[in-house]
């Protein structure tokens, strides 16, 4: 009766299209909602000009490192279902803080009506379409 459902990798692309079509709609929120007032204004002497896009550069590096210590973990894992299960924590993990910088940008870009935070965020969405699921690499399939 307990009997554990097979791991079945296809979901994560799942998960990886829903994180990107909220950035997206987001991004278009932003677009709609900040049009009127489109400025980039780069103020070196304000402490957000750098703080800002430096945490979401920060929770990029921290992305990285979960992923680096997941893959560590992996390679010292013998139990194949263990590795697919780690290895989707690991990629979760790296898109929900790649995910959160973004969303950090993108409430600056309205907060302080400044598309300077936009540029970055759009770095940052093409980055997260970088990090889409390459499970189906490991096996051989596209």
């Amino acid at each position: 009766m307990n009997e554990q459902k097979p791991y079945d990798p296809r979901f994560l692309h799942l998960i990886f299209s829903a994180l990107l079509m909220i950035q997206l709609v987001l991004t278009s929120v932003v677009l709609y909602v900040g049009s009127e007032s489109a400025e980039i204004l780069l103020l070196p002497f304000e402490g957000n000009t750098y703080a800002i896009p430096g945490i979401a550069f920060v929770l990029v590096l921290l992305g990285r490192y979960v992923w680096n210590n997941g893959m560590k973990e992996i390679n010292g894992s013998d139990n194949l279902l263990e590795k697919l299960e780690i290895l989707t924590k690991i990629h979760i993990w790296r898109w929900v803080l790649v995910q959160l910088g973004t969303l950090i940008l993108l409430t600056y870009t309205l907060v302080d009506s400044n598309f300077y935070y936009f540029i970055f965020a759009l770095v940052n969405i093409v980055y997260f379409f970088t990090l889409r699921p390459k499970i189906f690499g490991l096996i051989g399939e596209t």
